[in-house]
């Protein structure tokens, strides 16, 4: 597997100046939240198949040539820009979101301006923001940044003649169906508990109406009192269909690198 690359100037960059950059990330989980990366501005640059966290208020983030891989940003001051990016996801508080030569990316947002989507662009996803992590809305304040106006299903499709709507439209939102709150697997300090702002009614009630399904089906299987070996059995075929849904939608793959490899372990132990 190829190392990820990251360079970085924040011991000694005076501030509105940091640089952090990462570099082929492949196949990994990687986090971070730290005072070094706080107010950074940083690159993704061909970043591909991993899952990316970077939990600290940024100044800006700059995200070129990534595919299948998935953005969790701390609140950025400034702007986001992605380029010649294929099925990326990107989940972030920020001044500014544009999106260039870009196809089947999904951008779940929390912005004041409305997102420009410039030339080249096919396919592309929006959505509002749908996470929480404890000290969100203290780094929010940090940057400036609040929960109204947000603009995020407001895009602003720019040519290379100027404002123009495209057809078919490079955009569209995400049904609500589809929607989900993604859940950020880290312990940390700090009060926000809920999405800033909360959802949009018609996502909110889909989630609330999944919830209730969810009740429905564990008073379901309460009522069927099943004997002690018929549990043994259901919980058995519930874990084997969750493990290949798991498998099916990609998500195993963030929880295996989300645990630590035998042999890394036995080489620190050594």
């Amino acid at each position: 597997m190829k190392r990820a690359k990251i360079a970085r100037n924040t011991h000694n960059a005076p501030a509105g100046s940091k640089m952090v950059l990462m570099s082929q990330v492949y196949k990994q989980t990687l986090a971070k939240d730290s005072e070094k990366l706080s107010g950074a501005n940083v690159k993704l640059h061909r970043c591909n198949e991993s899952f990316i966290y970077l939990l600290s208020p940024l100044r800006s983030v700059s995200i070129e040539k990534c595919r299948n891989t998935t953005l969790v940003l701390g609140p950025v001051q400034t702007s986001v820009h992605v380029q010649s990016c294929e099925k990326v996801k990107v989940v972030c508080v920020a001044g500014r979101l544009s999106v260039c030569a870009s196809s089947y990316c999904t951008f779940h947002m929390l912005t004041p301006t409305r997102p420009l989507l410039l030339s080249g662009n096919v396919a592309l996803t929006l959505a509002p923001y749908h996470t929480n992590y404890p000290s969100l809305e203290d780094h929010m304040a940090s940057v400036g940044l609040a929960v109204v106006p947000n603009l995020w299903d407001q895009p602003v499709c720019l040519g290379t003649e100027g404002i123009e709507t495209p057809s078919p439209a490079p955009y569209g939102l995400l049904p609500p169906g589809e929607f989900n709150v993604l859940v950020v697997p880290f312990e940390m300090d700090g009060d926000t508990s809920e999405i800033p702002g909360g959802l949009p009614p018609p996502y909110q009630a889909a989630i609330s109406h999944r919830e209730q399904k969810v009740q429905a089906w564990q008073r379901t299987v309460k009522e069927a009192r099943l004997n002690k070996e018929q549990r043994k059995q259901f919980q058995v075929l519930v874990e084997q269909k969750f493990h290949e849904w798991l498998l099916e939608t990609g998500h195993r793959q963030q929880l295996d690198s989300l645990i630590p490899a035998p042999t890394d372990s036995k080489q620190a132990a050594g």
